[in-house]
């Protein structure tokens, strides 16, 4: 059986394709959020490592992947809710704890509630000032 290889045209079609929907994408969701939409080489944001269609880099102030591009364009949602997932995610990494996926987070899943966290920081803090209390006896 003789196996089949994709012509290189076709693959640079394809190529080409993928970055045309993917920017678009970009386009819309810039437009959705209010953000500045750059891809000269001197613009705001950029793909990481050049990969379109992987991560997008808003300047530093959104990184956020391709999956998640076309999930807030198809579901209208907002770059406040973005901001609450990464804050969540932080919060969630801070504390070795799972976090779930942003289509997830977006559509109610259960969270931790904030009042953990609060009393797991002042957990913390406590532990802090009784370990620099320790400190200062040796």
């Amino acid at each position: 059986m003789k196996r089949y290889k994709t012509a290189d045209a076709i693959k640079r079609n394809l190529k080409v394709q993928w970055e045309q929907a993917c920017n678009a994408y970009l386009l819309e969701l810039s437009k959705m959020w209010e953000l500045d939409y750059d891809l000269t080489p001197n613009g705001y944001g950029y793909w990481i490592a050049d990969i379109v269609g992987d991560v997008y880099d808003y300047g530093g102030m959104i990184t956020i992947n391709m999956q998640d591009i076309i999930f807030c364009v198809e579901n209208d949602v907002s770059k406040d809710t973005y901001f609450e997932y990464t804050e969540y995610c932080l919060k969630c990494s801070e504390y070795n704890f799972p976090h779930p996926t942003f289509q997830a987070f977006a559509k109610g899943c259960p969270l931790i509630p904030q009042e953990r966290f609060d009393r797991l920081e002042a957990l913390q803090k406590d532990l802090d000032d009784y370990a620099k209390e320790t400190r200062k006896l040796f």
